[in-house]
């Protein structure tokens, strides 16, 4: 039964790293781009599952961490958590795509988040389970607004130690987990649109 599991969640990881849409651009066509701007928006039928932004925005209002998930449930708290997520999004694409982004051509980042999906330590430590993104990731030109490139559902995960030993030795040693998801994201953005850059 371990052993399905286990195989289980190796195909689950590879079926979700595999790039399913061909890069249209070419090389040059990248080579030319300047990153002006990253936007990170969040659908309005986007899933946000992250308890610890749900925590956040509690302690925020001064309520108890317990209340979160009732609180959760407004569109303030909603609200609150798509902006905690954009900001890390945002650094992520930023720090990853600015470096490789050096043109003469400006060009702004577009994502429309659908997903966001922060599995809990309980969830982890009784049934398992990863953390997942999935947004629509799009280039276009900072001048003329024109769409040079258009991803949509782009997605990209984070394993999560399982059970009580993998999840404690998470919370010692990994980083955050929506800063590991985040990261994840960006870097599999940039090495899919300019590939040459990859490590």
């Amino acid at each position: 039964m371990i052993k399905r599991i286990l195989c289980l969640g190796f195909l689950a990881f590879v079926l979700a790293g595999c790039v399913t849409m061909q890069n249209p651009l070419s090389q040059r066509d990248v080579e030319t781009f300047r990153l002006a701007s990253i936007h990170v928006e969040t659908d309005v039928a986007a899933t946000l599952w992250w308890g610890d932004g749900d925590r956040a925005y509690a302690r925020s209002k001064g309520r108890s961490e317990a209340e979160s998930e009732e609180l959760s449930k407004t569109p303030e708290a909603r609200a609150f958590v798509a902006k905690l997520a954009s900001a890390k999004i945002g650094n992520a694409l930023e720090e990853q795509l600015k470096p490789v982004m050096t043109g003469h051509r400006p060009v702004k980042i577009r994502i429309n988040l659908r997903r966001l999906y922060i599995a809990s330590a309980i969830q982890r430590v009784v049934v398992g389970g990863g953390h997942e993104m999935v947004a629509d990731v799009s280039v276009t030109d900072a001048k003329t607004g024109a769409v040079l490139v258009n991803y949509p559902e782009f997605s990209a995960i984070a394993l999560a130690g399982q059970g009580i030993g993998g999840t404690m030795l998470d919370a010692a040693l990994m980083a955050d987990p929506i800063d590991r998801l985040a990261l994840n994201f960006a870097t599999k953005y940039r090495d899919w649109l300019a590939p040459q850059h990859a490590p």
